[in-house]
């Protein structure tokens, strides 16, 4: 059942295999009507942990945008570096309706907001109640990326691979059961010198469960419909955002 779309959620931009912050901007700007108020803020890389403090933030720009052309030419030469590329600043993007946040852009983070929470069932892995609420809504192809940092060392965590159809099952075997095989998978059954001759998919989904902290699962369709679940982000639900309102707009 889902939730009132009433939420923020962040999505790592690691997780986005393009990087393509500024389309989600436009993704979301798109599901609401002009104006928008508009501030980028920054402040010395590492000044201050807290995250939703921004006492000590410096506003670089603060505008109101009136309609697309403008909001174009302001992203047109916008840079926000990715958290491993920032040496010197700390940057954050805030776009704005009526005091309501929409959308926003750090070094590591897109967090947007109108987001529809479902729990997940008590019957089925958390990967099949991920697949059967956000596969029957979706428009192919789907984008699934797939994050196992929970087991998996950082530099080769993130797999990311293309539905055709709703056969997700044939797809994780194709591309992710392969994992199994890591240097890094220690643990059980499978551990080094107890791994069976044949791993199957139910063994992925148990060795890799989303409910880990640091293993995340995103798709994304050809409409831009998103669904998400992990530990961290989502709490252990089904997130789905994006464009989920089949174009109505909120004014």
């Amino acid at each position: 059942m889902l939730l009132e779309r009433g939420e923020w959620i962040d999505v790592f931009r690691e997780l986005l295999p393009r990087d393509d912050w500024q389309d989600l901007i436009r993704l979301q700007v798109s599901q609401h009507a002009y104006p928008f108020e508009v501030k980028l803020l920054e402040r010395p890389l590492k000044q201050n942990l807290h995250i939703d403090d921004f006492s000590d933030w410096t506003v670089r720009s603060h505008m109101i945008m009136t309609d697309d052309s403008q909001l174009e030419r302001f992203l047109e030469h916008l840079v926000i570096e990715q958290q491993e590329m920032a040496t010197k600043v700390e940057v954050t993007l805030i776009i704005q309706k009526q005091g309501q946040g929409i959308v926003r852009v750090t070094n590591d983070c897109v967090s947007m907001y109108g987001v529809a929470y479902e729990e997940l069932d008590d019957v089925g892995t958390e990967y099949e109640n991920f697949f059967d609420a956000v596969l029957p809504n979706a428009s192919f192809p789907v984008e699934v990326v797939f994050c196992g940092r929970d087991v998996l060392d950082n530099d080769d965590s993130i797999h990311v691979m293309t539905l055709h159809d709703s056969n997700w099952q044939a797809v994780l075997e194709e591309h992710v059961l392969h994992l199994l095989n890591r240097k890094e998978v220690t643990s059980g059954l499978f551990s080094k010198d107890a791994r069976p001759a044949r791993q199957t998919l139910e063994d992925f989904m148990s060795e890799f469960s989303l409910l880990m902290p640091y293993n995340f699962i995103v798709t994304r369709d050809a409409t831009n419909r998103f669904g998400m679940l992990d530990h961290f982000c989502t709490n252990g639900k089904i997130a789905h955002f994006g464009k989920v309102n089949d174009g109505n707009i909120i004014h």
